[in-house]
């Protein structure tokens, strides 16, 4: 059965919620970290490398928790409306851990960047999960999943527009308690009015060597994690360097706003162009296409140089169409391997596959803040300090050329990808045989 738009809009309020919380503390946590609670550039880097590895190992307990639940709600709605305080709660105190003592300090930046996470995880996955219940359709699935990815990019990008100038009236703990409270309220809209399909097949409990298993024998699962990991550890490098970017190689932290804007609206301009794409390229050749724009235009905008902002905007709103168009059509592709997965292991595992995206994200979470804070270490960044040719020379590789190569590489694992639309529809009917003959 076809999804109405009124659904799907009110499936994507909850990725909406999500993002402003996943935005404000991607992109500023590693700010207040470095310039408000004075911990080291390198130790911040550490800091994000261990906690989210760490965190991370969290997401397919999390998963194996998604494939289990059986309730009044279904299987993914009780988390959507018991984990969002939970995690609104701890984004608040991420963002009031005091300036002590430096050892002290960070080991408070440990402990609640920790807990924060492992609350994301039990949001985020369930509520991704719940995608694959939805519908069945390949095709329909690019546009159930555009809208909440378009959402998500107004709310990261939203909030790295308005956050700045409101920590300036309000202060780093007033206004994660205004960002907290609108995601609670945004999420449990899609509690309220989302149901899964009455015909979703729920799947069968695993213990964690089988899951392994299931794991090993979804090939386009593998592939598109692995494409997926590079496009996000290059929008994670991306998204933290902006505001030292503009602070130090323009002068003009002011336009850091602007500069994340552009960006936003292009981002949300390919998003919304993605299902053309996609039934005019299909959704491989849509992820190409976009990776390709992505690449080409972050070494346009290295080899343009700094020495003026205008064309480097211009670079930019280019990168983010490439960029909206290849994060909604990889997501749609992923949401597919789950009746791969049904059709070769016999289980139907969203939480699975889902966790094990989440998973993937903060892996390249890590890794992307990691790799961003270890450059700025490297290229000789001092916090607050005018800052050397070199650092500067560092800022500007860091926000366009490090993630174009990085984004490049994405390219690869789709090179022997071969879960089509065509393909995928051959798979639901022979489900749709199987569950008839059984």
């Amino acid at each position: 059965m076809t999804m109405s738009w009124q659904s799907k809009l009110a499936y994507g309020w909850g990725s909406l919620g999500n993002n402003i919380l996943y935005g404000f503390v991607a992109t500023y946590l590693a700010l207040f970290y470095t310039d408000v609670l004075g911990i080291a550039a390198a130790s911040a880097s550490l800091l994000f490398l261990v906690v989210r590895v760490v965190d991370a190992l969290f997401d397919p307990v999390m998963g194996m928790l998604v494939d289990r639940t059986s309730s009044r709600w279904g299987r993914f709605r009780p988390y959507l409306l018991f984990a969002p305080p939970v995690l609104a709660l701890l984004t608040v105190v991420a963002f009031s851990v005091p300036r002590l003592d430096p050892s002290t300090t960070l080991a408070l930046a440990y402990v609640t960047y920790l807990l924060w996470g492992i609350a994301f995880s039990a949001m985020d996955v369930p509520y991704w999960s719940m995608s694959a219940a939805l519908t069945l359709d390949a095709r329909e699935r690019t546009s159930l999943v555009m809208v909440p990815r378009t959402l998500a990019s107004v709310g990261f990008i939203g909030v790295n527009i308005v956050t700045l100038p409101l920590v300036a009236v309000q202060g780093w703990r007033d206004v994660a308690i205004l960002y907290a409270l609108i995601a609670v309220a945004l999420t449990w809209i899609t509690f309220a009015r989302v149901r899964e399909r009455a015909d979703h097949v729920p799947s069968p409990r695993y213990q964690v060597g089988e899951m392994l298993r299931l794991f090993v024998r979804n090939r386009p699962l593998q592939l598109l994690l692995a494409a997926m990991l590079m496009t996000e550890i290059a929008f994670t490098v991306r998204s933290i360097i902006p505001a030292y970017y503009l602070r130090y190689n323009f002068d003009a932290e002011a336009l850091v706003p602007l500069f994340v804007g552009v960006f936003a609206v292009t981002t949300i301009t390919g998003s919304l162009l993605s299902p053309l794409a996609a039934r005019l390229r299909g959704k491989r050749g849509a992820a190409l296409a976009g990776l390709a724009v992505t690449t080409v235009t972050s070494v346009g905008s290295w080899l343009t140089g700094y020495q003026s902002l205008a064309p480097i905007l211009g670079w930019i709103a280019v990168t983010g169409i490439g960029y909206g168009v290849t994060n909604i059509t990889l997501l749609s592709m992923l949401a597919d391997t789950v009746e791969y997965g049904h059709w070769r292991t016999g289980r139907r595992t969203e939480g699975l596959v889902f966790s094990s995206n989440i998973f993937k994200t903060k892996v390249a979470s890590a890794l992307g803040a990691s790799l961003g804070l270890a450059l700025l270490a490297a290229f000789g960044y001092v916090a607050g300090a005018r800052q050397s040719s070199a650092a500067l020379d560092g800022l500007h590789a860091t926000m366009t050329i490090v993630p174009g190569v990085i984004g490049a590489l994405a390219a690869v694992p789709l090179i022997w990808y071969r879960l089509d639309e065509r393909r995928h529809a051959e798979l639901v009917r022979e489900l749709d045989v199987r569950s008839a003959g059984a």
